[in-house]
Parts: structure tokens; sequence; C-alpha cells
């Protein structure tokens, strides 16, 4: 059983708090406990008495939350209190997640209208198309059948129509990537994602890497041992993307371009990477790329949002076109014919 995700972000939130104020994760969560006693908040009453019985038991506070939350936070609270940052991971994943948020429904409240009327666009194709043209065309020899009306006829009498419903899912698909429904650990992912397909997911994926390390740098740990910790704790979708990086710094590569080029960053963020002050830390060149990286991922989806409504807006002007066309000027040969 899964919380929301805003309400596993509070939950987090609120213990990343009582963190900062010097408790212990067990005071933490007995607090929690308390307060969401009194509230009758039941879920969060049972995920904090969840986890006051597994660290009673001295069990890792990341993994008793995999029941509960999503594998992202799931392994940003591992990998932090396997470290000694959990306080600082959880502050700075709290302002991406707010970027994340706003940049979502930025990206999809413009398209739901398109969207909206592209359903109702096919579904007022299907039911002209298969109810009212074929009532019609029965007064009148095929011959006569006008070219936008016979068009309409074969889209939806024929293949054409699932065809094309499932060409526009397919894009949705390829341009967003749905953890549900893409893995990166499958090669033909990898290889279409090499094409340029899954950009959203991919994006944000290469701005949670940038900005789990930078932290984890930060607190004093190499870059293996960070990308170790995450590949133990992380998703196992990003487990290749992981394997790749530290088999480069075991190969002892250390131009960090070549080591994160395994092809979740774009080129923009390798370029940014490869072109860092030959003076600066690890940390400080993947801080500023992971600031790049933000408003790359932010500018990607307004670019994608616009691509995406010029398709929607153009495929239902041409749907429109079929099916008005088409019973428009059916509409007109059958009543020359009655006329003559």
């Amino acid at each position: 059983m899964h919380l929301s995700r805003q309400r596993q972000l509070a939950f987090l939130e609120d213990f990343a708090l009582a963190l900062g104020d010097g408790l212990s994760p067990l005071q933490c969560c007995q607090d929690l406990l308390v307060n969401a006693r009194k509230l009758r908040l039941r879920q969060e009453e049972l995920i904090a008495a969840h986890l006051i019985r597994q660290l009673s038991h001295g069990r890792a506070l990341g993994t008793s939350l995999q029941e509960w939350f999503a594998h992202d936070l799931v392994m940003l609270v591992a990998v932090g209190e396997n470290s000694g940052v959990l306080e600082q991971l959880l502050q700075q994943h709290r302002l991406f997640e707010v970027e994340r948020q706003a940049a979502w429904r930025e990206f999809w409240k413009p398209l739901l209208y398109p969207i909206a009327m592209m359903i109702l666009a096919f579904g007022a194709s299907l039911f002209i198309g298969r109810g009212v043209i074929p009532k019609l065309a029965k007064s009148l020899p095929k011959s006569d059948w006008p070219e936008l009306s016979q068009w309409l006829l074969v889209l939806t009498h024929s293949l054409w129509l699932p065809i094309l419903v499932s060409g526009v899912i397919i894009i949705f698909i390829l341009v967003w990537g749905p953890p549900g429904v893409i893995r990166f650990k499958w090669s033909w992912c990898r290889w279409l994602a090499g094409c340029g397909a899954f950009m959203i997911q991919r994006y944000f994926h290469a701005v949670l890497l940038l900005q789990t390390l930078t932290v984890l740098l930060q607190s004093g740990s190499n870059l293996d041992k960070s990308l170790a910790a995450m590949q133990r704790y992380g998703s196992q979708e990003l487990n290749y993307y992981f394997s790749f990086m530290r088999q480069q710094l075991a190969e002892g590569e250390r131009k960090l371009e070549r080591i994160f080029a395994s092809g979740l960053l774009s080129p923009r963020m390798l370029f940014r990477l490869g072109n860092g002050s030959r003076n600066a830390t690890e940390h400080g060149t993947l801080l500023r790329v992971a600031g790049y990286a933000s408003r790359d991922a932010l500018q990607a989806l307004r670019r994608l949002r616009s691509a995406l409504q010029a398709f929607c807006y153009s495929l239902i002007f041409a749907l429109l076109i079929i099916v008005l066309g088409g019973m428009g000027s059916m509409l007109m040969a059958i009543t020359q014919q009655s006329i003559v």
C-alpha cells in the first residue's frame, strides 16, 4: 500500500525537520506517530508504527520504507542514512520535487484540452463512419459515393483507425517513457533511448542522479562509493547506468563526461561536464551541471509540449475534415440525387 506522492514527501519532510532538531530516527518516528494519532491520519500512523518496530529491531530505515514509498524516495533515504547525510538529501530533493511538480503541471495542463478533443474526434469519426454514413450510403450507388465519404468508410471499417490510435499512444510513450512501462534494464529500451526516446523520464532521472551525487560528494564520499550506494539502494531500472559508470571508474577513467556517457545524460549535460574548470572539484562540477540539468529538463518539457500540441491539433483538424467533409458530401450527393 502506497501513500500519494504528496503525502510521501510531506512525511519525509517532517521527518527531516525532526532530524534537524537533533532527534534520533526512532524519536522522529515516535513524534510522528503521536501527531498522526491526534489528527487521525490512519496511513501516517501505520507507517510511523511500522518504522518504530523496524528501528527497534535494528533494521535500516530505508529498506523499511519499501512497502509504503516510491523507489526513488526509498533510495534517497537509504543512501542518505548509509552516508550520514539524510537530512541534506531530503532537503535538496524537496527543492527539486517542487520544480518537478511545477514542470509536470506546466507540461500536462495545456495538453489536457487537445487530448480530450482528440479523443472526441476519434469517437465522432467512429460513430459517424460506422453508424451514420452506411445508412446514408444505401441510397446511393457505390460509384456515386464522394471521395471523402469513401475515406471515412475505409478509416472506420478497417484497421486504419486502430492503427492511428495505437500510433498516438506510442508517440506519447516514446516522448514520456512511463516508469511502469519502460525499464532501462531492457536492451531495446536503451536502444530507443539512444535514438532520443523517453526524454522526459531520462532527464528527470539524470537530475536526481546528479543532485544526489553532489550531496554525497560534499559529505566526503568519493564518486565510486556514492555510485555503489545508489546502485545498492536505488531502483533496478537504473542499475545498468550505475554499472556502466562504476566500470568506467574501475578501468581508470577520470574524465566526468566519459564516466557519465551511459545514455542517461543529454549531450548538453555531458558537454558541461567536459568543460569543467581544471581546478574544480568533482562536487563543484557536478553541482554546476545539476543546476543546468534542471533547466534543461524544463526547457525540454516546454519544447515537447509545443510539439505534442501541434501534433494533437493537426490530427484533430485532419479527422474533422474527413468526418465533416465525408458526411457533408454524402448528404449533398443524396440531396442532388433526390432533386434529379
